[in-house]
């Protein structure tokens, strides 16, 4: 009897350790399946979403992110691109993804505070479907003309404009881009009928700029500046409040008598909505870290964007600013993209 109550002490240690290895191999237990999610912040690569092509702007930011990131969080950090509908694919597809503290978005004032204005079935809410991590970049738009232009300054413009209604054509990389919504702020503002010619991209737009078949553009500095550097293209304006740094001799629109319609492009880092604080606080960290490296820094400038000087807690409260201020703008000028 005494071996046979042995005997059934063994076989049941036996089958509880055999259901607690189960146990943990089912639902995770510390030291066994769960030890990659609750050890050290990041344990596996983290991936950066952009909404556009590669070679693009926004992609080149992303990628010098990316690369510093890595470099500095000991992880891998790649680039995942999702092209489509101004960027709405991709930022569609970080609003889905778990808010673990691995995927994220290199948003933009296009992503984050115009297309959602403009949809009357909106695809995401720009605040509370992600998480802000950090402002990255800045950069004005720039209005400009071909070279052999007779256009010269912005009164010339509006002068052309005034004389030419529904004929004056301006690009843009596409409906519902910044340069779009700047396009349609400026005819209002100065009452022109401006013609608006959406383009893939402001590569193909700029062609068509200086071979003649665009009157005007409204373009970032880092597309168009080889044209200006090479005297194919002249700057009449930028949008920003005050000159750019990145293009000193460029008066602004207030200079040039248009006030109330500065407008500046941004570029910065989301989750998804409920990221957990402490991976916030972390990726905040490593992201203003990397800001900080003077080799970053140069190669933004570089690229004709300027590196975000703002914290974390004040990009939060930009961002807000934006998604209303530019739901103000949509609302005024009556734009409104089908769905």
């Amino acid at each position: 009897m005494r071996a046979d109550a042995e005997a059934l002490t063994c076989q049941t240690r036996r089958r509880l350790m055999a259901l607690g290895a189960l146990t943990a191999f089912a639902f995770g237990t510390p030291g066994v399946a769960a030890t990659s999610e609750s050890g050290a912040y990041p344990s596996r690569a983290i991936t950066i979403v952009v909404g556009g092509p590669p070679a693009g702007g926004t992609d080149f930011i992303a990628r010098l992110v990316a690369d510093n990131l890595a470099r500095d969080l000991k992880q891998s950090v790649v680039v995942e691109n999702r092209a489509g509908a101004s960027g709405l694919i991709g930022a569609k597809h970080v609003q889905k993804a778990a808010p673990d503290g691995y995927t994220f978005l290199m948003g933009q004032a296009a992503t984050h505070a115009i297309l959602p204005a403009l949809q009357s079935q909106p695809a995401y809410d720009a605040v509370k479907d992600f998480t802000p991590i950090s402002l990255i970049a800045t950069a004005p738009e720039v209005l400009v003309v071909d070279s052999d232009s007779p256009i010269k300054s912005v009164a010339d413009y509006i002068d052309y404009a005034k004389q030419h209604p529904g004929k004056v054509s301006y690009g843009t990389p596409g409906v519902g881009q910044p340069q779009h919504i700047l396009g349609e702020r400026f005819a209002k503002a100065t009452g022109t009928d401006l013609l608006h010619v959406p383009y893939n991209g402001s590569g193909p737009a700029l062609t068509d700029l200086v071979g003649g078949r665009l009157v005007s553009m409204f373009v970032t500095p880092g597309a168009v500046m080889p044209f200006i550097r090479d005297g194919r293209v002249r700057a009449l304006a930028v949008s920003s409040k005050e000159r750019s740094a990145l293009m000193p001799d460029v008066p602004t629109l207030a200079e040039s008598g248009l006030q109330n319609v500065d407008q500046t492009g941004w570029f910065a880092l989301f989750a998804p909505a409920g990221l957990a604080a402490d991976r916030k606080l972390a990726m905040e960290k490593a992201v203003m870290k990397v800001l900080a490296n003077p080799e970053v820094k140069h190669k933004l400038t570089g690229a004709y964007v300027e590196p975000g000087t703002i914290s974390p807690a004040d990009f939060a409260a930009f961002h807000q600013s934006e998604v209303a201020a530019f739901s103000d703008i949509v609302g005024g000028l009556k734009l409104q993209l089908n769905n």
